[in-house]
């Protein structure tokens, strides 16, 4: 795997989430994938693991962009890290659904002009993600009415604050205790829509949720009004 050398440039710690001693540990784990790390995702740009702290299971996500224009417009704009851990916050405090961001840190270079690499450490949800959900509750119509219920209110919720998920696989949603639903992966989600650009948004965000359930008639069929208030 990829080494995190060198001291972080910016680096956040969620204070109201973390004590001082996962706050290091997170940040010791920052510096590269611990060992005893269970890989969900390993790739050139990326790599995704969850492992046991002091705060329970965390996610532990390791961008390393590759193309000098990627890393010129992650240094300027911030990295996907970064977006992660202010959209993660923005979602909780407006009552949306979404894991917790604990740790955040970016490695730059040229000044704070090329970003090198960055981290995001999420508190871990558990549950099963909304395709498999569905595939073990296909013939419980009220199992899927319930998810459905909690669907349109998260979705009025995120109506009445303009924010569009940008990625709605039905992976990126979460069933947990009660079908609670808590959503993940904010890399596109965006906040504060200016009112002239949310229809577009809202539309993208509906149409990517709805092209879950092309082969699942069931699960079209209770999902059917969850943008609806």
């Amino acid at each position: 795997m990829n080494s995190f050398g060198g001291q972080p440039t910016i680096s956040e710690i969620n204070t109201g989430a973390c004590n001082a001693d996962v706050a290091a540990e997170l940040f010791r784990m920052a510096a590269r994938p611990p060992a005893g790390m269970v890989l969900c995702k390993y790739g050139s740009r990326s790599v995704v693991g969850r492992i046991d702290t002091g705060e329970g299971k965390v996610v532990l996500k390791y961008y390393y962009p590759r193309s000098l224009l990627k890393r010129i417009t992650y240094g300027l704009a911030g990295s996907r890290a970064r977006r992660s851990w202010v959209v993660g916050r923005e979602l909780m405090n407006r009552g949306i659904p979404t894991v917790e961001p604990l740790a955040f840190c970016e490695w730059k270079s040229m000044g704070g002009l090329l970003l090198d690499r960055s981290f995001v450490a999420m508190r871990a949800v558990e549950g099963l993600d909304l395709n498999a959900f569905v595939t073990l509750h296909a013939q419980e119509p009220l199992r899927l009415a319930s998810v459905g219920a909690n669907l349109n209110k998260v979705f009025a919720l995120m109506e009445r604050h303009r924010v569009a998920h940008g990625d709605l696989k039905a992976t990126n949603i979460i069933v947990g205790a009660d079908d609670a639903v808590t959503f993940i992966d904010l890399d596109a989600t965006e906040t504060n829509i200016e009112p002239s650009r949310w229809a577009k948004a809202r539309a993208r965000d509906v149409a990517l949720f709805s092209g879950n359930w092309t082969k699942q008639p069931c699960a079209a069929e209770a999902f059917r009004g969850v943008f609806v208030e």
